[in-house]
């Protein structure tokens, strides 16, 4: 059995720091896995669009797979239904969880302000992005399930997210 954890939200909800706190877990327990953080395949100038980036993703997750991978964890800030559905398409597994990771507008804002360099110009346009993205993404037809993530510790949420994984069956895959 192949399964991934599609890992969504608006830049600011967290998915960066909480798949790194699901990794040390899921380490921890000795279950094998690939991830990917795919804004990784996006970044350049200019951005790369989804319909750009995604083919990519595919790629790669494709040669993880040759290499014996089963369980895919895939960070990936998708703004549409379309572009959730190119991104599960994308891991192409037998077993797939969305989970979105959601705060509020401001704090979304105040991570961003916190953890980006007042000298990058697209500072300011992100972080109003990201206010309107934390209302829309977690409306996405295709999430299986929303976790708050606003004053809460990564490694807390991450453990959240793999209970989520277990109860599904998706961290015993060579069953």
């Amino acid at each position: 059995m192949t399964a991934a954890l599609v890992l969504t939200g608006a830049p600011g909800a967290g998915k960066s720091s909480v798949l790194e706190a699901l990794t040390t877990l899921l380490e921890i327990e000795g279950t094998a896995y690939g991830a990917i953080e795919s804004e990784q395949l996006a970044w350049g100038s200019p951005w790369l669009q989804a319909g750009e980036w995604i083919p990519q993703l595919a790629a790669v997750l494709s040669l993880q797979h040759q290499a014996g991978r089963r369980l895919f964890l895939v960070a990936a800030t998708t703004e549409t239904g379309a572009e959730l559905r190119g991104v599960v398409d994308a891991v192409d597994v037998e077993h797939v969880i969305v989970v979105c990771l959601s705060a509020a507008p401001d704090t979304v804002a105040a991570r961003i302000a916190r953890r980006e360099p007042d000298s990058w110009p697209g500072k300011a346009a992100l972080i109003a992005h990201a206010r309107q993205l934390a209302r829309s993404i977690p409306a996405i037809e295709g999430v299986d399930l929303v976790i708050d993530t606003g004053g809460r510790d990564p490694v807390a949420v991450a453990g959240e997210v793999r209970d989520a994984l277990r109860v599904r069956g998706l961290l015993d895959l060579d069953r």
